[in-house]
Order: C-alpha cells, then sequence, then structure tokens
C-alpha cells in the first residue's frame, strides 16, 4: 500500500499543470483544471471548485476542520475560471467564495480568521501566536470578475463586489457594494467604477 502511494506521489510530481489537475480529484478530494507544483491543499471534502478552475505553483489552501481543540464547518468556493497565480494563501474556518472568472495575482492572502485576536490583554500576548485560539471570524466573498494584484491581503469580514479591482499589496477589510479600484493599506475604496 505505502508502494502504490509513492507510485502516485512520484506520478503526480511529474505530471504536467493540466494532468496534475485531473489526478488532483482522486489523489486530494478536490480537482483542478491546471494544478501547479508543489501545492498543500488540506481539507480537500471541504473544497469546491467549479469548472476552468487553475491554481499555480507553491500554494496553500486550507479549509480548517479542526485547530488545537477547536473544531470548524469550513467551506471554500472556488467558481468557474477561477486563475490562482504562484504562492496564495487561502485559508478557511467559516467560509471563503470567490466568484467566476477572478483573477488572483502572486503571493496573496485570503483568510476569514486571525490567531487569536486584535483585542489582547496582557494574559493573551504572553501566548505564542501558533497556540491562541483562531478568532475574528467571519466570512469572504469576493464577486465575479475581479482582479487581486499581486500580494494583497483579504482579511476576515472583507465583501468585494464584482467587477472590482485590489491594488497590489493592498491589506483590505472593507465592505463594497459597487465595483470599485481597491487599494492602500489599510485599502480604502479609491473610486467606483461607473
Amino acid at each position: 500500500m505505502r508502494l502504490l502511494a509513492q507510485l502516485n506521489e512520484l506520478l503526480f510530481r511529474r505530471a504536467g499543470p493540466r494532468l496534475r489537475g485531473r489526478l488532483s480529484g482522486p489523489l486530494r478530494q478536490v480537482s483542478f483544471h491546471r494544478l501547479g507544483r508543489h501545492n498543500k491543499i488540506y481539507g480537500g471534502t471541504a473544497i469546491r471548485t467549479g469548472q476552468r478552475v487553475c491554481i499555480g505553483d507553491f500554494c496553500w489552501i486550507e479549509a480548517v476542520v479542526r485547530y488545537g481543540a477547536q473544531s470548524f464547518q469550513p467551506a471554500i468556493v472556488l467558481n468557474d475560471g477561477v486563475m490562482i497565480s504562484d504562492m496564495t494563501h487561502i485559508s478557511a474556518v467559516s467560509r471563503i467564495e470567490i466568484g467566476r472568472d477572478c483573477l488572483l495575482g502572486s503571493k496573496i492572502y485570503i483568510g476569514d480568521h486571525s490567531h487569536g485576536t486584535a483585542r489582547l490583554d496582557a494574559d493573551s500576548c504572553r501566548i505564542p501566536p501558533g497556540r491562541r485560539p483562531l478568532d475574528d471570524i467571519a466570512e469572504i466573498a469576493i464577486g465575479d470578475s475581479c482582479w487581486i494584484g499581486d500580494g494583497a491581503v483579504i482579511l476576515a469580514g472583507s465583501r468585494i463586489a464584482a467587477g472590482s479591482i485590489v491594488a497590489a499589496n493592498a491589506v483590505v477589510k472593507l465592505q463594497t457594494d459597487r465595483p470599485a479600484l481597491i487599494a492602500g493599506n489599510p485599502a480604502k475604496v479609491v473610486r467606483y467604477f461607473e
């Protein structure tokens, strides 16, 4: 059995992006149209993908079911035509949905939670971040046809309207109901599109 698993892993690593995408279904419980190399995908049963979803290299997509003593029922939804570039990290304990035909640049982080809370007291600060319970949990929704620039960070509770553009390196924790250009740290709506 172990030999079969090693053979599958070897074939998976040497396969091209399209073949890796097809092989990912049986091996990782979630399938992609194209899947780059050296990805970490956890919680495949809680990740739903539409058609033509493409993932670049070195991405980390995780639906966190358990963290320490905490249990969650996460959902990650990547709708039709989502394209995610290299080194992107998506982490959900609640729900993250990315709309159809979105384009995500490289080195992006999208997370619906944080390690501990922003409301730390003196005693909480003594606990290492990796041991703090996950907190500040809120769903994230990214509408159809959004473009998220390289290095952007999308934090818990964000809702980005369809057709929006998030500038490179923006740190987003806001909600928009109309298509907008979003930029800055902290991110703000620079202008709405007509």
